[in-house]
């Protein structure tokens, strides 16, 4: 159950549901649309080819409180507002829900009129006005509010304080030994991630690998010391960016022939990192959101 909503324009104005705005109708974010394609032959029947998610519409059903002894002023000022926040020329708008059971989810929608606000009697009233927004999302899927972050390759702190530094110096760190990294994807859905490829000193063809599926990311290339290259794999926004010296440039040819862009399945990925030369002085980022059809 919904508890919570909230909608933000693309200038960054808010507007939160409230005892003064409040919803009619429950925010109904189930049935999903879908395509089904098949495929058919001479043979009885057919064959299933793919799926594909529709867009996602949706309605925001609400009512606006009239205080007690509020004036028409004070009406007309409330309808100026919701006006100036739900424009359409002011899309796409992102909508962030919290759940009864403390989790967050967020979508991008695009609103499609301006707030319909009927002026009969039935709507608008003694008691307030019926207001109705109307939504479609070009991407169907709930985003989880916050992106979660991994870190494979990284030196872990070897000392707390209160720091006592004992003669012949103390051992401030050490390199994580591990190479490997379990990514769970708590989303309905498999999702792809940031991968930030830090080097501390020289890297020769870095490369991170799906010990469940096999499939590789390589980049075939060198990393001196304080290169980052940024590799997206999200399928509707791929690439690959070096950043040395405080500079981008983008170096997507340097992803291997046989590489994939990796996705991570819902439940466990167990991945694996290495480099040709070098893979001590590496350092992998994971940064990801789970998503879901529905909540």
């Amino acid at each position: 159950m919904i508890t919570k909503l909230k909608i933000t324009n693309s200038r960054g104005d808010e507007f939160e549901f409230s005892r003064l705005f409040r919803l009619t109708k429950g925010l109904d974010l189930s049935a999903l649309e879908a395509s089904v394609n098949y495929s058919t032959g001479v043979g009885a029947g057919s064959k299933y080819q793919n799926t594909k998610l529709e867009n996602r519409e949706f309605d925001i059903e609400f009512k606006m409180i009239r205080p007690k002894n509020a004036n028409e002023i004070l009406m007309d000022d409330k309808r100026a507002n919701l006006y100036r926040v739900f424009n359409p020329e002011l899309n796409p708008m992102r909508v962030d829900i919290m759940m009864s059971n403390g989790k967050e989810y967020y979508l991008t929608a695009h609103l499609q009129s301006t707030p319909v606000m009927p002026p009969d009697y039935s709507n608008n009233n003694a008691t307030g006005q019926r207001v109705l927004l109307q939504f479609l999302a070009t991407d169907p899927y709930l985003y989880e509010k916050d992106a979660r972050h991994l870190e494979i390759a990284t030196w872990v702190k070897a000392f707390k304080f209160p720091l006592k530094i004992k003669q012949g110096g103390i051992k401030m760190g050490s390199r994580s030994q591990s190479l490997f990294i379990n990514a769970i994807n708590a989303g309905q859905n498999k999702t792809g991630m940031v991968i930030s490829f830090k080097a501390n000193a020289t890297v020769v063809l870095p490369a991170l690998i799906n010990v469940n599926t096999y499939e590789e990311l390589r980049l075939n290339i060198t990393m001196a010391q304080g290169d980052v290259i940024e590799v997206s794999t999200y399928e509707d926004d791929m690439s690959i960016t070096l950043i040395k010296n405080n500079v981008s440039t983008n170096v997507f040819n340097a992803i291997d022939l046989y590489s994939h862009f990796l996705q991570l399945e819902p439940g466990d990925n167990l991945l694996r990192y290495e480099a040709d030369a070098g893979v001590d002085n590496l350092e992998i980022t994971l940064t990801y959101r789970a998503k879901s059809v529905g909540v």
